[in-house]
C-alpha cells in the first residue's frame, strides 16, 4: 500500500484529535485502532457490510455513512457527557444504525439505553447490533417521535437506504415516502433520564415542547440536540427552541460551523447541550 503525502498528514492529524480527546487512554486506544484499521486503511468486510467498531461488528448500510457517522460521534467526541453514576439512563432519538448506542455502550458499560429510529432499513441494522454485540440493557422503538400519536409521511432516498436525512420532513429529504408509526417520547418518560441525544432531522422542536406541555421536559438531566436551523420552507424557530429550553429551567451551551462567505437562509446544524440548571429528583409529576 502507498500512501502519499496526503495520507501521511491525515495519519498524523487524526491520532492528534484522537489524543487530545477528553477521555479514558483505553477509550482512546479503541478508537485509533478501530479508525485506523476500518477508515484509514479500509478493512472491513465489504460484501456483509460490517466493520469491526471497538470489538463490536456494526453493519452497516453505506460505507461513507458510516464513516460520518464515526467521525461525528467518536472523533469529535459529539455526544460525550459527565454522568456522576455508572449506569446512567440514556434516550437515544434518532439511533440510525446504533453507532451512538455503542458509544454510549464504550463510554458507560452499565447504562441502560432507549433506542428510537423510524428508517426500516436502519432500524434492521441496528436490531442486529444490538443483538449480534450483545449490547446488554439497550431496547429499540421503530418509530418516529413527533407531537402526536399515529402515522406520518417518512421521507427517504431509495438510493441510499443509510441516509442521515431522512426524516418527517420533506425538505430535508424531497424523495420517496412511506408511512411509519409516530409516538409521543413523554409517553416513555416514567423515571429520571440522565441523558437524551437527539438528532430526529427537523423535529426536534415538536418533540422538546411536547416534552415540555406534558411535564415531563423536566425529567431530564442533560441533553444534546441537533437542532436543525433553516430548513427550507419551515419557519425560522430557534429563538423560540432556546427560550423553551430558558423557560423549563436549562443552561445551554451551542456550537455550529458557520462557512464563509457568509450568506443569508442557509441551512445550518446546531448541537446544542443543555443541562437542568437545578437537581431533579427521580419523582414523577
Amino acid at each position: 500500500m502507498v500512501i502519499g503525502n496526503k495520507g501521511i498528514y491525515r495519519l498524523f492529524a487524526t491520532l492528534r484529535d484522537i489524543n487530545r480527546l477528553k477521555i479514558s487512554k483505553g477509550l482512546k486506544g479503541k478508537i485509533r485502532s478501530s479508525w485506523f484499521k476500518v477508515f484509514y486503511l479500509n478493512i472491513y468486510d465489504a460484501r456483509d457490510r460490517i466493520a469491526d467498531i471497538a470489538g463490536s461488528g456494526v453493519k452497516f448500510l453505506d460505507y461513507g455513512d458510516l464513516s460520518y457517522l464515526f467521525n461525528e460521534i467518536f472523533l469529535r467526541n459529539e455526544y460525550c457527557f459527565v454522568s456522576r453514576k455508572e449506569d446512567p439512563y440514556i434516550i437515544d432519538c434518532g439511533s440510525n444504525i446504533g453507532m451512538s448506542v455503542l458509544y454510549f455502550k464504550m463510554l458507560y458499560p452499565g447504562s441502560s439505553i432507549l433506542a428510537f429510529e423510524p428508517g426500516e432499513e436502519a432500524y434492521t441494522c441496528l436490531e442486529e447490533n444490538i443483538r449480534n454485540n450483545r449490547w446488554g440493557s439497550v431496547i429499540a422503538h421503530k418509530t418516529a417521535l413527533s407531537n402526536r400519536e399515529g402515522e406520518a409521511d417518512y421521507y427517504y432516498d431509495p438510493d441510499n437506504a443509510g441516509s442521515l436525512a431522512m426524516g418527517l420532513k420533506r425538505a430535508r429529504m424531497p424523495k420517496n415516502r412511506r408511512s411509519v408509526k409516530t409516538s409521543l417520547l413523554s409517553k416513555y418518560i416514567e423515571r429520571q433520564v440522565d441523558f437524551l441525544k437527539m438528532d430526529i432531522e427537523g423535529s426536534e422542536f415538536d418533540v422538546i415542547e411536547e416534552l415540555n406541555s406534558s411535564g415531563k421536559l423536566r425529567r431530564i438531566k442533560q441533553m444534546a440536540i441537533e437542532y436543525h436551523h433553516n430548513i427550507p420552507e419551515e419557519p425560522g424557530m430557534l429563538s423560540r427552541f432556546l427560550k423553551l429550553l430558558e423557560d423549563a429551567g436549562f443552561g445551554y451551551q451551542a456550537g455550529s460551523r458557520l462557512e464563509r462567505p457568509f450568506a443569508r437562509d442557509r441551512y445550518q446544524d446546531i448541537l446544542i447541550y443543555a443541562y437542568q440548571s437545578e437537581e431533579v429528583t427521580d419523582e414523577i409529576p
